[in-house]
């Protein structure tokens, strides 16, 4: 099973977009990282299962094999919640469509709390010129992305706000990745209500 997300590696405070692939398989359980060092790499499979697991989520039990692209030239544990949420996805407990035109920019701290990465405007200014719908980051960037005309970045505190925020029904019923109240930078592109994200801030609990 392929799962795949935006994210955004941080380089010397300039956003970069990148795609996440998730691919799990049957085989010994275990993560492989590809596309980052062998530090980043180590770093994000322990600080993923931790995460996950601690905010009350199941953990694939089988092998999970991560590739970012295009690899970038630095990185930390921004392109952690973009990587939970595809493993959400390989493991049920999140529909794919969810993740398809939303940016994902966040540290995970081994209790699922999201850390911020000190760069919210640049990667609102990087998922509008990518044409994402919206995108989500720790409740501390969305305080430093209030600029004019964006496109809606939601803040969230931990793991399971972000879920929350994911699955919340729209006005008609049906569910959709917009967050609402969200701080908007620039024009936003067209996007279905199925795909649309409105933000908003949720804080740890």
């Amino acid at each position: 099973m392929l799962v795949c997300a935006h994210a955004f590696a941080i380089d010397r405070g300039t956003a970069v977009h990148v795609d996440v692939e998730l691919d799990l398989r049957a085989g010994l359980p275990g993560v492989a990282v590809i596309g980052l060092g062998g530090g980043p790499a180590r770093d994000l499979r322990e600080r993923l299962q931790a995460a996950v697991l601690n905010s009350g989520y199941g953990f694939p039990r089988r092998r999970v094999t991560v590739n970012v692209a295009p690899a970038p030239r630095r990185c930390g544990g921004e392109l952690d919640l973009a990587v939970a949420c595809c493993v959400l996805v390989a493991g049920g407990q999140l529909d794919r469509s969810r993740l398809e035109r939303i940016g994902f920019c966040a540290e995970l701290g081994l209790g699922g709390e999201l850390r911020a990465c000190g760069a919210g405007a640049a990667v609102a200014d990087a998922a509008s010129q990518a044409g994402l719908a919206g995108v989500v980051v720790a409740t501390g960037d969305r305080e430093s992305t209030a600029l004019p005309g964006c496109i809606p970045v939601a803040g969230a505190g931990n793991l399971r706000d972000v879920m929350r925020l994911l699955e919340r029904p729209s006005r008609g019923g049906a569910r959709s990745t917009k967050p609402t109240g969200a701080r908007t930078v620039g024009a936003p592109p067209r996007a279905s209500p199925a795909t649309a994200v409105s933000a908003t801030t949720y804080s740890a609990r």
